[in-house]
């Protein structure tokens, strides 16, 4: 299948699971915002775990050449083919010659489309994935978006899905983006260079999404939470990590962040929880509430297992 781009709304990128292991070199990890979101979609067209994707920003709308699978997610995800609406989270079978449009609902959350079969794509390190601050990956591996005009090869398969049975996954086992759950932290070691009151500050405020958010970090607003040591040693950062520089407003790094920072650091957003911060858009307001990290572990495992009883690896 080729497809064809005829508009990539506000930002459309090509994902996949991302420069994994190689931070020490200077590579930024990169990869989904919303991996969870990414997971099952690859699930949905049959492809391999890891496999590249659209992430869009806004309304993409593209032609294929060919029959293929296709399917979408994300927050608020809306799927038209030939400006008909098509069920997200479902696989969607598409003619030659279809036009295909993905949106969201909700103005600045991150949508993905997967096409079943194997990209065909320059990589870095193993990834094709967009890094536009490293302008690395792409079409062009030169880490642009994509543009209007812009065409994709992708060497079909023979489906393991049948025609008759779509994988669907059901709405209730839908990713949840409510941000009025509180998001799960876990404390790190420098957790201690912060005071019981300023701790106590964090956990038990409301903090606004501000404009000023990207694939490498969130900035979030609201009351803020000192530390007595303003800087120390640069380290590696992890996805998550809550980093409080010196005018006590906390930043949350993301995919494309950075592989050093020096700010202190609270702690690091549950991995599971990352993907809901990443949908939330400017002005939505999140909070945190501390677990450790025994729990958090026997969460994910838990979610684990959850995944492989739905799509029948386990009975």
């Amino acid at each position: 299948m080729r497809i064809k781009i005829h508009s990539p709304g506000m930002q459309s990128l090509l994902v996949d699971g991302g420069r994994r292991g190689h931070q020490h070199e200077g590579f930024c990890e990169a990869g989904p915002m919303d991996e969870e979101a990414y997971w099952w979609g690859n699930y949905l067209v049959a492809n391999q775990a890891g496999s590249p994707c659209i992430e869009v920003i806004g309304e993409l709308s593209l032609r294929c050449d060919k029959a293929g699978v296709i399917a979408a997610t994300g927050r608020d995800v809306k799927l038209n083919v030939n400006h008909q609406n098509a069920q997200a989270y479902q696989t969607q079978w598409v003619k030659e010659g279809d036009e295909i449009t993905l949106s969201s609902n909700s103005l600045g959350s991150k949508t993905y489309l997967f096409i079943g079969g194997n990209w065909q794509l320059p990589t870095v390190l193993g990834s094709a994935c967009t890094v536009v601050r490293e302008q690395l990956g792409g079409l062009t591996n030169l880490g642009e978006g994509l543009k209007a005009g812009d065409e994709i090869n992708i060497v079909s398969f023979d489906s393991p899905i049948p025609p008759n049975k779509p994988r669907h996954l059901a709405q209730r086992h839908w990713p949840n983006y409510d941000c009025q759950t509180p998001l799960n932290v876990i404390e790190g070691y420098q957790s201690d260079c912060f005071s019981a009151v300023a701790k106590r500050t964090f956990f038990s405020s409301e903090y606004q999404i501000t404009s000023n958010i990207n694939r490498m970090g969130y900035r979030l607003s609201g009351p803020k939470v000192q530390c007595e040591q303003k800087s120390m040693l640069s380290e590696a950062i992890h996805i998550g990590a809550i980093q409080i520089p010196s005018d006590g407003q906390p930043i949350v790094m993301m995919r494309d962040r950075q592989t050093l920072g020096g700010y202190p650091k609270l702690g690091c957003v549950d991995p599971l929880d990352v993907s809901r911060l990443a949908q939330a858009v400017p002005g939505e307001s999140v909070s945190f509430t501390p677990i450790h990290s025994d729990n958090a572990r026997a969460r994910f495992l838990l979610h684990w297992q959850q995944r492989r009883r739905i799509t029948g690896e386990v009975t």
